[in-house]
């Protein structure tokens, strides 16, 4: 079997493409080629498409262009792609490559994200969510296999592709995120946070449970990594810092490559999710928690339906009522005061990491929806292989 994956938005190193599907792949010795817009080096059974270094440098339109051009380039029995603006390119690939298998990767609620997306107007916003739906249902109904992150999403296609649709969970790929030789270093901050800088992602309620402890003598060390709404949002969390006097005790950071959080997020005691209550955050998980329980670190999370299905209160860290900056001060200084049992709560996510919640426990399940996918001659000499181990449900 080869496949080829596809994204002309992604970074060729992005965390799902690259690391927990790609390289995934790979290590099972399944050939793998990866179309998007820039280059890495090759590896055993993973290798860049020729056309990526022209999709680097091209407008999004146009990258979504080459990206089809590159794709005919290739002989792939699964055609795997990441981007929903790809959806018209997966239809014509689907058919200029019959026999060949076109999946849509839905990393996250879409529809959802368009009513909150910073730079389109507002009046447009209801009609880019109706007009995603649409196009979810179309790749649902005429494209071979639907994969998505959670379970949340996978409910949207219930009704449309309900046998062709695979949950492919973000968990941390445990080569990356395997435990350090020797004594670990001293932690340099509190509390670390990796995700959105925005209102929506809970950075302001963050900002406000900091004030609040600051009045009470309590000032937690703070390491922030992400990405802002643009300039403005960037500009806006700025003047907040000033305006609360947290600028000295607030770190702010970037996005990080991928293969930087794991050193950048041991720099900390706890890890924060602090996902407000919108519609995208009701379905899907947030996967920094798993990457913090990899680190060995607990847990403060806002309570949201995803992350009650992983986080146990108590046993591998603690939730807070999302939007409450009073109860997130109150959980920061109850955990910070007991610095042993954050340890215990940080070993417990650690070993659930290792045992269950981690990219090697998903590869299987995904080879196992390629073989149920591909074309029928593929599929009667995979038959005579050994068979691959089901995947049970976290």
């Amino acid at each position: 079997m080869n496949v080829c994956h596809i994204t002309a938005v992604h970074p060729p190193k992005d965390a799902r493409i690259f690391y927990r599907m790609c390289r995934g792949l790979a290590a099972r010795q399944i050939e793998v080629v990866l179309i998007a817009p820039g280059a890495f080096d090759r590896e055993p059974y993973l290798r860049r498409s020729d056309w990526n270094v022209r999709m680097a440098p091209a407008s999004r339109p146009l990258r979504a262009v080459l990206a089809l051009r590159a794709a005919l380039a290739e002989n792939a029995d699964i055609y795997h792609f990441h981007d929903p603006e790809l959806i018209p390119m997966g239809l014509v690939l689907k058919t200029l490559r019959p026999a060949s298998a076109v999946v849509y990767d839905v990393h996250e609620d879409y529809p959802s994200m368009m009513r909150d997306k910073h730079w389109l107007p507002r009046w447009s916003r209801p009609a880019a969510a109706s007009g995603m739906a649409l196009a979810n249902g179309l790749a649902g109904r005429w494209l071979d296999g639907i994969v998505v992150a959670d379970q949340g999403v996978a409910g949207d296609f219930a009704s449309i592709a309900p046998l062709k649709t695979f949950v492919h969970f973000n968990f941390p790929d445990l080569e990356l995120f395997k435990p350090l030789d020797g004594s670990p270093s001293a932690p340099v901050a509190d509390l670390v946070y990796l995700g959105g800088l925005s209102e929506r992602a809970g950075i302001f309620v963050l900002l406000d449970a900091l004030q609040i402890l600051g009045q009470s003598g309590i000032r937690p060390s703070v390491r922030l990594a992400g990405y802002a709404d643009g300039d403005e949002g960037m500009a806006a969390l700025t003047r907040a810092l000033l305006r609360r006097n947290l600028e000295n005790q607030v770190q702010l950071h970037g996005r990080l490559a991928h293969s930087d959080v794991p050193l950048w997020l041991r720099s900390g005691r706890i890890g924060l999710v602090l996902l407000q209550a919108v519609p995208k955050f009701l379905k899907n998980i947030p996967s920094k928690m798993f990457e913090y329980w990899a680190c060995g670190l607990p847990v403060l999370a806002s309570d949201l339906p995803p992350a009650r299905r992983f986080l146990v209160e108590g046993e591998n860290g603690y939730f807070f009522s999302p939007g409450s900056a009073p109860q997130l001060a109150d959980r920061i200084a109850y955990m910070l005061s007991d610095a042993a049992r954050c340890r215990s709560m940080g070993r417990a996510g650690q070993r659930a990491v290792e045992a269950q919640w981690n990219n090697q426990s998903q590869i299987a399940g995904l080879i196992h929806f390629y073989k149920s996918l591909a074309p029928r001659g593929l599929r009667k000499a995979l038959a005579s292989a050994a068979p691959l181990p089901s995947r049970d449900d976290p």
